[in-house]
């Protein structure tokens, strides 16, 4: 149903999820989220991204003071239910996206990029 409302395939869908749970307080708990549901391999899931979304995780997990290796498999599954369920309640569209995007973000991507203002400009 949400890649109806946004026309993203289910794997985008997953991969901004997850990333929009590693953002929210709290840590999921895995007992919330059946495993009943579609199946997907990991790496169907994050693609050639995979290392730097486990690294992510790794780095949440640390944050939580959890167990990188015990935990990791458990808070993935976590972490992206409780990301999916999230883009549901809050997506209705493609557009709606761009309120997820946090200001923060995109003040410090200016930031990085410097002078982009000022070469826009030159030309």
């Amino acid at each position: 149903m949400l890649k109806g409302r946004t026309g993203l395939t289910p794997n985008i869908l997953c991969r901004l999820g997850f990333c929009l749970s590693l953002g929210e307080p709290g840590v999921p708990k895995p007992e919330l989220y059946d495993e009943e549901g579609q199946e997907y391999n990991r790496y169907t899931l994050t693609g050639e991204w995979d290392a730097l979304f486990i690294a992510l995780l790794k780095e949440r997990l640390a944050e939580d003071g959890m167990n990188p290796t015990l935990d990791l498999l458990p808070q993935f599954r976590a972490h992206l239910n409780r990301g999916v369920f999230s883009l549901f309640n809050r997506a209705k569209s493609l557009t709606d996206f761009y309120e997820l995007i946090p200001t923060s973000s995109s003040a410090s991507a200016l930031s990085i990029n410097g002078n982009q203002g000022s070469n826009a400009n030159a030309n």
